[in-house]
């Protein structure tokens, strides 16, 4: 291959060549590596996404402000000018070399557009956490509703399509890694669909119930009450942040109370852990020793392997699997910015810049991964029938169920549980079938002849019809998935 080929930064613009040099400087890998795939965060969870929310919190208080004859409308029009002129980069630069305060930083901003009369409208006995708390809530709630969960809903739908494609897909049930009898490939797709759902609902209920504060320096509103007019700070509060869709947090002091950051947390937490399991289920059948499914990318690619140009990696599934570690490392923070000495102190402020905005990242660029990968997995029905071969020749926990629904007892071995024990392990030794091995013994020969013909067609290796209710189960499941993500 030429090696001019390989020379991609000649392809770049010179603005894009900065852009990505810069990336390649910063300390998070969401932004150093893999920016692109979670740019779709950059308008909620970003820095500058910040700024503009702090910048619009205000100008929500100077329009109720309006409603409480506290202000005009010529003041809002101004400030509404303004926002389409700030720049966040000059209230980060403000910040630095300045004022040394984010929301003076905003005021200042505002105010380079504004009449002197207007900005000293804004901030009215408000507190900088006030707008800060009020300001996260209101980007984290708009993420998960209008990033997240449409990602997460999308790789519901693919996994509900795929398991009513493979409803009655028969493959070998495992416990402890043993093989034992068959469950279907749509089953357990179909298992997953509506576990992401519940998943799902959680995030949606502790999403929604993020809260806001407007209620000054302790949280007393008795600033507000200054400003505002006295025995009007609650209606006050309950307005502004009406117009942001958030409730109050009336457990508020200086800063909104933390525990219900902990709850969106532990759902986004329980999310990615759903995804670690099915990943790695994934990730096990697609493994050399069993391999029944595959990635058809992967294996039209290959080079999974720096060593190893044969390997069919399965990497976007150990990419997930990784990534739910990294979001549950994040809890720790998160319970820890639960405690705040006495109204406030900076421990919560400085951990707040952290998460969860990064475990909302990680599990977003998860689930895109999981979208990128769905599409591409492959079965490998011949595997999965060479692999059933061996329960289908012992069916030792059909046989087991079948003679305990038949109350049958041997007069030598007892129950039919120790007689398909003792039959096994003759059928080991002898490498026979179960069922050839059991038909010797005259009693369980007596007992054959008057099964059903089911009964029968199931111990002679007729697993599809040992099936149970998994099919039913699985409609179950897709349509209660689909119903909740509205496909």
């Amino acid at each position: 291959m030429p090696t001019d080929n390989l020379d991609l930064v000649s392809r770049l613009s010179q603005d894009e060549k900065t852009l990505k040099e810069h990336s390649l400087r910063c300390i998070s890998p969401n932004d150093a590596k893999y920016g692109e795939k979670s740019k779709a965060l950059v308008p909620y969870l970003s820095a500058d996404a910040e700024w503009r929310a702090f910048a619009l919190v205000q100008r929500t208080l100077l329009e109720t402000r309006i409603e409480y004859e506290q202000a005009e409308q010529w003041n809002l029009d101004e400030v509404d000018q303004a926002l389409e002129k700030i720049s966040p980069l000059n209230m980060a630069l403000l910040e630095d070399k300045v004022t040394h305060h984010d929301q003076l930083a905003v005021l200042d901003e505002i105010g380079r557009h504004v009449f002197p009369e207007t900005k000293a409208l804004l901030h009215p006995g408000t507190t900088s956490y006030d707008i800060v708390d009020t300001a996260r809530s209101y980007l984290f709630k708009k993420a998960w509703n209008e990033v997240i969960r449409p990602e997460v809903g999308k790789a519901i739908d693919k996994l509900c399509n795929l398991a009513e494609k493979s409803l009655n897909m028969i493959m070998v049930g495992r416990t402890h890694l043993q093989d034992t009898s068959p469950i279907t490939f749509g089953g357990m797709l179909a298992g997953y669909a509506a576990r992401f759902t519940n998943r799902l609902k959680r995030c949606d209920t502790d999403f929604k119930d993020l809260r806001g504060k407007i209620s000054g320096i302790v949280g007393t509103g008795a600033s507000i009450e200054m400003v505002i007019g006295e025995g009007k700070a609650t209606s006050f509060e309950l307005n502004v942040l009406n117009k942001l869709g958030l409730k109050a947090d009336y457990t508020a002091t200086q800063i909104v109370q933390k525990e219900r950051l902990a709850d969106i947390g532990h759902s986004l937490t329980t999310l990615m852990l759903v995804l670690r399991d099915f990943a790695n289920d994934i990730r096990i059948l697609y493994s050399s020793a069993i391999g029944e499914v595959t990635s058809r990318d992967n294996a039209k690619r290959l080079g999974g392997s720096s060593a190893d140009a044969l390997k069919n990696n399965p990497i976007n599934y150990e990419n997930i699997r990784g990534k739910a570690k990294v979001v549950e490392s994040g809890m720790t923070v998160l319970y820890d910015m639960i405690v705040s000495d006495l109204q406030r102190d900076l421990s919560n402020s400085v951990e707040a810049r952290y998460q969860p905005q990064q475990m909302m990242a990680e599990t977003y660029e998860a689930f895109c991964r999981l979208n990128k990968a769905l599409p591409q997995l492959s079965t490998n029905e011949d595997r999965m029938a060479a692999n059933l071969i061996p329960i289908r020749e012992n069916p030792s926990e059909a046989m087991t169920a079948i003679l305990k629904g038949e109350g049958w007892v041997h007069s030598t071995y007892g129950t039919g549980h120790e007689f398909v024990k003792e039959m096994g392990k003759i059928t080991k030794s002898e490498r026979s079938k179960l069922l050839d091995t059991a038909l010797e013994d005259s009693e369980f020969r007596s007992l054959y002849q008057t099964l059903p013909q089911d009964k029968r067609d199931i111990l002679n290796g007729q697993l599809e019809k040992y099936a149970g209710n998994t099919v039913n189960k699985a409609k179950l499941n897709i349509d209660y998935a689909k119903a909740i993500i509205g496909r």
